[in-house]
């Protein structure tokens, strides 16, 4: 038993469905299912050196495959995370992670009625510089999550991953092709840096999706290379504390460059952001568009707070200072993730989980952010 969760005699007891988790892609998957003419480039999971295996995709550094499945099994023993690297898929990934029948006694194991299922190794899809080799290898993967999902489709709802370089109407054609598959939404990266959110260019995007009535998820992580940003002691930190506070610049971007105001029923979400840092962020944006600053351009018709609750939502695991500011952001807009089964998850102890970062909190509150949210954004069953 994991020593933080003993005092927590009473688990939450109603339905819940978690608005984040993921899978680990097969090893195999882009490079037996690609086209022939990118098997030599596909990404891949490989054995480098002596280290462990990585996720390799053309055009960016090799990423180490620790974060992305094996500490599961550690933090749900309650063992101290060891090491960031040196971890091999095929000895220390739970099945669940890659096989519908497996993720599904995860999840009854955990409680979990539902997911909204995220990428591995694809959500860094968005470094690979090729348009080509880059839409190629979404549309790989999203056909391979169809599968996946197809399996359980009343519990498991798969977003798309969707090119970022390159054409944006491919992007959208894309997002349609993807929705003809069966999946729910689509998933981009917090942060592109060379195209920011406040370009007019993403009204291609974010036109089709609002018609297809698809949500965007602005994932953490992906659209920029993490590792290496910082260096000297306590890196590995900063990257991971400091970097969740990218999705302010993201959110001020989509607002203030006019999105919302353009699409009013386009839904964007915020994804393993955590929610502690909304109430504050809005605030003082409304403080600054109530001061009518004339370096302000476009003037936004409405606060920034308005299209917030209006247009957006955003996604935790563990997050009490999150869940005590909800009546500043809206208990509608939020919503409650297990993360599984990355190192900041939950899992097996979602439910346990759910009744601290709630304690006090009223039942119809907590009800909409570990499940009604989820029914009416990615179309859920009720029951």
């Amino acid at each position: 038993m994991n020593d933080r969760y003993d005092s927590i005699r009473e688990p939450y007891q109603q339905r819940i469905l978690s608005a984040d988790s993921h899978i680990l892609e097969q090893p195999d998957l882009w490079t037996s299912r690609m086209d022939t003419k990118w098997r030599d480039r596909a990404p891949r999971i490989e054995s480098l050196d002596e280290t462990g295996d990585y996720f390799v995709i053309d055009g960016m550094r090799p990423r180490p495959l620790a974060f992305e499945g094996p500490m599961a099994d550690l933090k749900a023993e309650g063992i101290e995370i060891p090491k960031p690297k040196g971890y091999r898929y095929d000895e220390s990934i739970r099945p669940g992670c890659y096989d519908p029948d497996e993720r599904m006694k995860d999840q009854d194991i955990d409680g979990v009625a539902g997911e909204l299922i995220y990428p591995g190794l694809g959500l860094f899809m968005a470094l690979a510089p090729d348009p080509d080799y880059q839409l190629a290898a979404c549309q790989t993967y999203n056909n391979w999550l169809a599968e996946f999902c197809g399996a359980y489709p009343q519990r498991l709802k798969g977003m798309a991953i969707l090119p970022t370089v390159g054409d944006l109407g491919a992007a959208a054609d894309e997002a349609e092709r993807a929705q003809k598959l069966g999946l729910t939404g689509v998933t981009l990266p917090v942060v592109v840096p060379d195209r920011p959110y406040n370009l007019a260019e993403w009204d291609t995007l974010w036109e089709r999706l609002q018609a297809l009535k698809m949500p965007c998820a602005l994932h953490v992580g992906g659209g920029q290379e993490t590792f290496g940003r910082f260096r000297g002691p306590g890196a590995g930190a900063i990257i991971v504390c400091g970097g969740r506070f990218d999705f302010n610049i993201t959110l001020q971007q989509v607002i203030w460059g006019g999105a919302p105001e353009r699409f009013p029923t386009m839904k964007w979400v915020l994804t393993e952001g955590g929610i502690g840092w909304i109430a504050a962020a809005l605030e003082y944006a409304d403080q600054q568009w109530s001061a009518g600053a004339e370096w302000m351009d476009p003037r936004l018709p409405q606060p920034p707070s308005f299209y917030f609750k209006r247009n957006f939502a955003a996604t935790f695991e563990d997050d009490r200072a999150g869940v005590l500011t909800r009546d500043f952001v809206h208990a509608d807009t939020l919503l409650w993730g297990s993360d599984y089964p990355h190192t900041e998850g939950v899992w097996p102890f979602s439910r346990k989980q759910i009744a601290y970062d709630f304690a006090g909190i009223a039942d119809a509150d907590t009800r909409k952010m570990v499940h009604d949210n989820a029914v009416s954004i990615f179309g859920f069953p009720a029951n």
